[in-house]
């Protein structure tokens, strides 16, 4: 039985800072304002009826995956461990950029010159326009 109050407690513990309740909380009466209390009750209880639904399908889901991959915790730490390195050291010591050649840059030019004024809005393909024939 205390076994599974420990795992209960630490649960709770892992999951706490995840769920940020007094941001959460604002946020919550924030976006129910024009509700009364009846309905501001129901939707604190769907929402955590499904974010329980969420939370019990992900874990039975990854149990699953890690042990259809022979994935261990530990391995899945190192793993994590090694991209968060990676990622740090991306960040002190990034790539240098190549310098452009000459027709780079002026292709680089012909596409700033070319994009349309709602070009932020869209995607925007540069081409070079095609070259045509000179005729007879």
């Amino acid at each position: 039985m205390f076994d599974l109050f420990k795992a209960i407690g630490l649960g709770l513990a892992v999951l706490l800072p995840l769920a940020n309740p007094l941001t959460t909380v604002a946020l919550f009466l924030g976006l129910a304002g024009n509700m009364n209390n009846a309905e501001r009750n129901k939707q604190a209880l769907m929402a955590s009826v499904y974010v329980f639904a969420i939370l019990m399908v992900s874990w039975y889901a990854g149990q699953v995956v890690m042990n259809t991959f022979g994935i261990s915790i530990p391995g899945l730490r190192i793993a994590g461990g090694l991209i968060v390195a990676f990622i740090g050291f991306r960040m002190l010591f990034p790539q240098q950029k190549a310098h452009d050649s000459m027709e780079a840059k002026i292709k680089s030019e012909n596409c700033r010159m070319n994009r349309p004024p709602i070009s932020p809005l869209c995607r925007w393909r540069c081409q070079a326009p095609p070259v045509r024939a000179p005729s007879r």
